[in-house]
This record gives C-alpha cells, structure tokens and sequence, in this order.
C-alpha cells in the first residue's frame, strides 16, 4: 500500500511541475511608429486584466467612463508637451506645461469589462473616424446574395 502511494505522489508531482504556467500574451505597443491596424488585430481582447494593461502600457493619460458605461483608460501617442515661462501681471513667473495637438495625434482607448480588456478603440486627429479592436477581430458577415 506504501508503495502504491508513493509511485501515485511521484506520477502527481511529475503532472504538476510540468504543467504549463499561467501564459499571458503581451499586447502590442502603443506608439507613434506602430501601424494602428496591426495593433487593433494583434490586441489579446478577453485575457488582459487591467493589472497587466497597467504593468504593461503604464498608467493612461486619461480614465473615462464609456457612453456604454464601462471604463475607459486613454493612452495618447503623438503629441509634445512644452514648457512655457508666464510673467503674471503681479510679477510672478509661472512656469506651465502645454501639449501641442499637431497632426499626428492618436489615441488608444482600452475599453475594460469586469476588470479585463474587451476592446480597443483608436482614434486619430484626422478624419475623427475611430476603428475598434472587436470590428477588425471579428468582423460582421455579409449577406449573400442571390439563391
């Protein structure tokens, strides 16, 4: 019985030790040099919880509530901050950050349902059309036409 028992513990500890762990694709950068689409498609959606989006892509530059009622983190890529010196008419300098919104200016939104991304949202400054994540993933079917 001894025996029985120690062969199943060594066959149950051989089982776990090479079991595979916990995989968590790495999603692709936000960037000024990456291709939009390539990102949208290559996005993990349903697996990133926002504690990797977090380690991954930083804190957002700006957290929203969606008009769907989830939450939204923004990530902006393309812009320049510029720190400018003001002279107040008391005499005092103030010296103040501004971002210049030139063309070339995107954003990406992570879109998080029940603390896991479920889609991305891009927006660029041009024609303020945005293409989502889900749209290019799993496009809608076409009819078919004719008999």
């Amino acid at each position: 019985m001894n025996r029985i028992w120690i062969v199943f513990c060594a066959l149950l500890w051989t089982a776990i030790s090479t079991a595979e762990p916990g995989y968590l694709p790495e999603p692709p950068l936000f960037d000024t040099d990456t291709d939009p689409e390539q990102v949208l498609q290559d996005y993990p959606l349903g697996i990133i919880t926002t504690q990797a989006a977090f380690a991954h892509h930083g804190g957002p530059d700006k957290k929203m509530s969606l008009a769907n009622g989830k939450q939204g983190w923004v990530y902006t890529v393309g812009y320049a901050r510029d720190r400018k010196t003001y002279r107040l008419p008391s005499g005092e300098i103030k010296y103040m950050e501004e971002t210049d919104w030139a063309l070339g200016v995107r954003s990406f939104t992570l879109v998080f349902d029940d603390g896991v991304v479920i889609d991305v949202i891009y927006k660029d400054d041009g024609t303020g059309i945005g293409v989502t994540a889900m749209e290019l993933q799993h496009p809608r079917p076409t009819p078919r036409s004719g008999p």
